[in-house]
């Protein structure tokens, strides 16, 4: 599989939020309120992606041949919101490397030394195996959303299995 990397453009807010979207309902929204769906989805139209574009946040971007297979988004060069990958191309080293090069534009860009993020139940075990742990130190967000805050450090001990 021919994978090749980009960063996100305004143009492709419309294929980032489809992505989001159908990755979303299949593997995210089973275990959600009706109320924390709706904040989920509100977050990946179109027009909400663009904004977040045009404010600075960066969405790295996974195609093979010109299709949109995988995501991964940050703010501040260290909360990422996004990291999702088509279903039919999981399993294959797309989010790795798609993290791996979110880390390594974020560490160059602004010195980041922590990256947090709120995983999703499912997904949790994908971010242990990219070297996050969960952060008990992290509040619990007030809205309606089930998710499990996770930390990476950069610098420390590992038990990822890849490292890229």
């Amino acid at each position: 599989m021919n994978v090749h990397f980009r960063l996100g453009r305004p143009d492709d807010a419309r294929a980032i939020g489809v992505l989001a979207r159908r990755v979303t309902r299949r593997w995210i929204l089973p275990r959600q309120s009706a109320k924390a769906a709706a904040l989920i989805l509100a977050g990946m139209t179109a027009r909400s992606i663009r904004q977040k574009i045009d404010a600075g946040q960066r969405f790295h971007l996974a195609f093979v041949n010109d299709v949109l297979v995988g995501t991964a988004a940050i703010r501040d060069d260290s909360h990422v919101f996004q990291l999702f990958v088509g279903t039919r191309y999981q399993g294959q080293g797309v989010a790795t490397k798609l993290w791996h090069r979110l880390m390594r534009d974020s560490i160059r860009r602004a010195g980041t030394r922590f990256f947090t993020l709120n995983a999703a139940i499912g997904a949790v075990p994908v971010y242990l195996s990219l070297g996050f742990e969960p952060n008990a130190a992290a509040k619990r967000p007030a809205d309606a959303i089930v998710s499990v805050p996770m930390i990476y450090r950069v610098g420390a001990a590992r038990h990822a299995r890849h490292r890229g």
